[in-house]
């Protein structure tokens, strides 16, 4: 307990000897008896105990397992994180853009809460893929869908196309947002749907368990 942290040990080994502060500043030594099972010291309950206690995450379901493409489900993980660059958090880096979210005409500020999915073009698109399915959901807030995709996991193989189709809507929404604000093209929300359909039935080929629920499904028009 006396030896100081070797400071050519690895990360690892430091992080062990630091602990040690960490533990005696934290617990007085009449209060060991906590990390005892049957009379021998438990170093599971101390990692427990060391851990922080955060509050689960609604996206885990979301992220974890996917089977999306993966170019689609890191721009979801930015996006569950609120990492990607909307125009009100390149305005509080002190970046000044113009405000309009460019995926509508309603001149309202760009913002993670607009684009999904108070902007008609993500509904838009969400909607359609959702009526396509044979899902009977009300849309609503970014928040309000992650909470409703986690519930519908429980059916595994819906959850996994309805998981996939979220994700490929988030990546299209924000490719067609860059496209209009930084090159000044657009696609239309009907070509971004038949891409994602598309996409949908390349991964469904190799995905044995996705073929009796995309077999229920009509041809996308």
């Amino acid at each position: 307990m006396r030896m100081n942290t070797p400071k050519q040990a690895c990360w690892l080994v430091r992080k062990i000897f630091d602990i040690r502060y960490w533990f005696l500043e934290k617990y007085r030594s009449d209060d060991l008896h906590m990390y005892y099972s049957n009379g021998k010291f438990s170093i599971k309950k101390l990692y427990i105990a060391m851990r922080p206690q955060f509050q689960k995450s609604l996206w885990k379901k979301v992220l974890t397992g996917s089977k999306a493409i993966p170019k689609h489900r890191f721009i979801l993980w930015l996006a569950v994180h609120r990492k990607l660059a909307t125009v009100d958090r390149l305005e509080r880096w002190g970046i000044t853009v113009a405000k309009e979210c460019v995926l509508c005409a309603t001149k309202e500020e760009e913002s993670m809460e607009h684009i999904w999915f108070g902007c008609y073009y993500a509904r838009t698109i969400w909607a359609i893929l959702l009526q396509w399915l044979n899902e009977k959901h009300h849309i609503g807030s970014w928040e309000e869908e992650i909470e409703w995709l986690r519930r519908r996991t429980a059916n595994k193989t819906r959850g996994e196309i309805l998981i996939f189709l979220f994700t490929a809507m988030v990546y299209h929404v924000w490719a067609e947002r860059n496209k209009r604000r930084f090159q000044g093209k657009i696609v239309a929300s009907s070509h971004r749907i038949k891409d994602i359909v598309m996409e949908l039935h390349i991964v469904g080929q190799r995905e044995t368990k996705w073929h009796t629920e995309l077999e229920k499904l009509k041809n996308f028009p």
